[in-house]
């Protein structure tokens, strides 16, 4: 019998804690940020104005005190918040 696919609510409550690794590229400390974290960042934004994925990969970089976020991870999750929404 197949097992039933997570909701897009279920992967953004995922129970995952964030992580910081050395980056592969040797850029220093790299972030690997929860949905959750994509979600809140996401939220801040005010009705109207926009922010970029490079500005909530900064943002959360500097809230865990990191030298980046991981590009990948962060679109995966901004795509995962915004079917959860």
């Amino acid at each position: 019998m197949a097992k039933a696919q997570k909701t897009w609510r279920e992967k953004l409550h995922s129970g995952q804690e964030p992580k910081l690794v050395d980056d592969p590229r040797g850029r220093g400390k790299m972030l690997i940020p929860t949905p959750l974290d994509v979600d809140a960042q996401m939220r801040r934004v005010e009705k109207g104005s926009l922010i970029t994925d490079k500005q909530i990969r900064n943002k959360l970089a500097n809230n865990y005190h990191a030298d980046l976020t991981c590009p990948l991870v962060t679109g995966i999750f901004i795509r995962v918040a915004a079917e959860a929404a």
